[in-house]
């Protein structure tokens, strides 16, 4: 499938669920890849966010997209991007890209990815970055595709 994608500005209410469903997601996700214990997580997930949009979708710096199917007028999932400064270089950090599971691997998140760098180009940037979960094969395989390139690689191991 060839998806083509608008990023739309997600509403209040839009922003809201985001907000409700990535914090869960991304404590689960702390908690898998071995970061955090689960006791508490979701409160220092709640915190984290908090931090990173103290003014909720009005953060500034802050750009949080539905994607949206171009044809069929459908959202499809949601893209939330930041402008930053990292080791003195300004430019675009993706804090989370989610695809609604029934539109998975049919290209969105690469159209998506796409269509950011036109909008990150327009703010003025040349430059993204991200991270990604050890564990989430699906997502790096998709940043490859994209030519993000390695610039850090964090390991542990559980002694037992």
């Amino acid at each position: 499938m060839n998806a083509m994608v608008n990023l739309v500005p997600v509403t209040e209410e839009e922003f809201l669920a985001f907000v409700d469903a990535s914090v869960k997601n991304y404590a689960e996700e702390k908690v898998k890849s071995g970061n955090w214990p689960e006791e508490g997580s979701l409160e220092r997930s709640r915190r984290e966010f908090k931090s990173l949009l103290p003014d909720g979708k009005d953060s500034k710096d802050n750009y949080i997209y539905k994607i949206v199917d171009s044809k069929r007028k459908e959202r499809v999932g949601t893209i939330w991007v930041a402008i930053r400064v990292e080791n003195d270089l300004p430019g675009a950090f993706i804090y989370d890209i989610t695809v609604g599971e029934k539109f998975r691997g049919k290209g969105y998140g690469k159209r998506a990815m796409q269509e950011l760098e036109k909008v990150v180009k327009n703010l003025g940037y040349d430059r993204i970055s991200l991270h990604v979960f050890g564990h989430n094969k699906v997502a790096f395989s998709l940043y490859q595709s994209l030519d993000y390139q390695v610039t850090n690689i964090l390991m542990s191991k559980t002694l037992k």
